[in-house]
């Protein structure tokens, strides 16, 4: 499997546009609170600027070159690859410049946030545009969109969750945590839930099947299938584990326990785009 750059590209731009509009979320929740966002989301917007750029680097990666990137541009009228481009450098801009805003200005501006996740969102259809228009028959469904924006969610969600949650208990904001946890678990079910649909309406024609299994060595479909089994696995952990973060109020080993739910999370997604990479290869 030689795709490990645009693996790494998708899942750190899709984790950080996921947590843009998850930071998006807090705030207009909390929008009538006298809270201090610029301390609270420091960090997070950090983070999520700095996955932001190694997004990029990934793609240079996998283009070779970032001069590439502006030869491919040229053709957005008929090239998802274009647009997807355009688009992620728009966001990337755009998640740079909250930071910038953030620490220079001392402010956070909720409008920018909001226009940082749209453009996301329009991202994270562009990468899947891409695959669902090529000639690969087990990427070419919803399954592939569904999949993506499900990513794009869950990632989102416990990303924000172990970033920002710590800081406000700190700050004694017990209630505001337990609000945004139970909004985080709605977030992360709802990507799931948008995997487990993905994948129940694809159905792939027995033609197609007959190829893949032609095509592919066994040795690959026996990876792909323990990856499939574990990744199942580990998801259900990942939201087994937020939903018990979200319903405790034990509170000693809270950052311990954020943190491994975005481990379990980010092994999960990986082993999920990992498989989608491998059966297209």
């Amino acid at each position: 499997m030689n795709e490990w750059p645009l693996l790494i590209f998708t899942l750190s731009i899709q984790a950080a546009i996921g947590g843009i509009f998850m930071l998006w979320v807090f705030q207009f929740i909390n929008r009538r609170k006298n809270l201090d966002l610029q301390s609270l989301f420091k960090l997070p917007l950090i983070i999520i600027g700095a996955l932001s750029i190694i997004g990029l680097a990934a793609s240079f990666a996998h283009l070779g070159a970032p001069m590439n990137a502006f030869n491919t541009i040229r053709h957005i009228a008929s090239s998802w690859m274009s647009r997807e481009i355009l688009v992620t450098g728009i966001f990337i801009g755009l998640a740079v410049l909250n930071v910038a805003w953030l620490l220079y200005r001392k402010k956070v501006l909720p409008w920018l946030l909001l226009v940082t996740a749209l453009v996301g969102f329009v991202d994270v259809y562009c990468m899947a545009a891409i695959y669902t228009h090529s000639l690969i028959g087990s990427w070419n469904s919803v399954n592939t969109f569904m999949s993506f924006y499900g990513t794009t969610f869950i990632l989102g969600a416990i990303l924000v969750v172990t970033l920002l949650t710590t800081s406000l208990y700190r700050k004694g904001l017990e209630l505001e945590v337990k609000q945004f946890m139970r909004i985080a678990l709605a977030t992360a079910l709802v990507g799931f839930g948008f995997h487990i649909i993905g994948t129940a309406l694809y159905t792939p024609e027995p033609t197609e099947i007959t190829i893949v299994s032609s095509t592919i060595s066994a040795s690959v479909m026996a990876t792909y299938k323990f990856m499939t089994g574990t990744r199942w696995v580990a998801s259900i952990l990942g939201v087994t584990l937020l939903g018990y973060l979200t319903l405790s109020s034990y509170k000693r080993s809270y950052t311990i326990l954020t943190i491994l739910t975005l481990l379990v999370f980010v092994l999960s997604e990986g082993m999920s785009r990992y498989g989608f990479y491998l059966i297209g290869s």
